[in-house]
């Protein structure tokens, strides 16, 4: 849930990465059918590196309640047993459906956010003041991913020389915008290599 690496169950001082901490994904729930209204469902997931397992959670997701819908997190950090619930809400897009977002559970925070990261206890990464790697990354890789980013959120591969068509129940008006913001930072990323490599070609 949020992929393999170590992670950290707590960080302190200096700026980290959303990359060095554990993950816990609104997506991956959603994927694997765990947010049905109605239903009760037990799981427990494991993190591993280089074949050897690294930390555990068990979590369970209720949606008996659809007013109060929540995901209950049971796991051990620095031998201390921690069992907490972390709750959930939905909003309406656009386009149609309903997405599903976590509520930050840190004293002071409850922001509305589709991951959380493992520290002591599972927050939003403004909680835990994290970046992402790509605001490490120079102007022109930072612009190209966004760009890709786009691509893969409108279906395409994040290859974005890739034809890609409109998804099912967007809007076109979103669907131009969209496409109009991945032009524009492909745009600005290979106008900053060429600044960056000495590329003279006129973009």
């Amino acid at each position: 849930m949020g992929g393999s690496g170590s992670g950290n169950w707590y960080r302190s001082g200096t700026k980290d990465t959303t990359e060095s901490y554990l993950k816990l994904r609104i997506s991956f729930l959603n994927k694997e059918g765990m947010l049905e209204y109605g239903a009760i469902n037990n799981r427990s997931i494991n993190w591993s590196r280089g074949g050897k397992k690294t930390a555990s959670i068990s979590y369970q997701v209720n949606t008996l309640d659809e007013h109060n819908p929540k995901i209950q997190l049971n796991y051990s950090s620095n031998g201390e047993s921690l069992d907490y619930p972390v709750h959930l809400t939905t909003t309406t897009p656009n386009y149609g459906g309903v997405r599903w977002w976590f509520i930050c559970p840190a004293k002071g925070c409850g922001k509305r956010v589709g991951c959380l990261y493992g520290g002591k206890i599972f927050a939003c990464r403004h909680c835990y003041n994290l970046s992402y790697a790509s605001q490490n990354e120079p102007p022109h890789y930072r612009m190209l991913h966004k760009a890709q980013a786009i691509h893969q959120k409108l279906g395409g591969s994040g290859c974005t020389d890739d034809w890609i068509l409109k998804p099912k129940h967007m809007h076109h008006k979103t669907f131009d915008r969209l496409v109009n913001e991945m032009e524009h930072y492909e745009k600005i990323s290979l106008m900053a290599m060429s600044a960056k490599f000495g590329i003279l070609d006129r973009l």
